[in-house]
């Protein structure tokens, strides 16, 4: 029973501690605070463009991945299940070849639950980015 009550007492003691914090670190961190508030509010030409090229970056990104997807989608309109194959090549210049329809229908499906994600990732930081 005496170890509970001198966790306990070890507990509150840590949770005291922790709630004075020194005046010095406080003053800091308002003026920091301030200071990223001020940015936001008053941004200078230079870190306004500086977040344009990173949302054309975003941008870019989302409509590569948005074209892939298009390509994707026509490549599963034309498919008649029969003279679909699918080829990886690394980057020693060797091949392997899948023509398997089973096979094939498996690896475009996983394609597309990956490919949708991306997009939905990407679109979603597009649309949190604040210029």
């Amino acid at each position: 029973m005496s170890n509970t009550k001198t966790s306990t007492k070890t507990v509150n003691e840590k949770a005291t501690t922790q709630k004075v914090a020194p005046k010095a670190t406080t003053k800091e961190a308002e003026k920091m605070s301030r200071s990223t508030v001020e940015e936001i509010l008053n941004p200078s030409a230079s870190a306004r463009i500086k977040k344009m090229e990173n949302f054309q970056l975003l941008a870019n990104r989302y409509q590569f991945l948005a074209d892939k997807k298009d390509q994707l989608d026509k490549f599963i309109i034309s498919s008649d299940g029969t003279k679909e194959n699918i080829t990886l090549k690394n980057a020693e210049g060797y091949e392997f070849t899948v023509s398997n329809s089973q096979v094939v229908e498996e690896v475009v499906k996983v394609m597309q639950e990956k490919l949708s994600l991306f997009i939905a990732h990407s679109e979603n930081e597009i649309l949190k980015y604040n210029i």
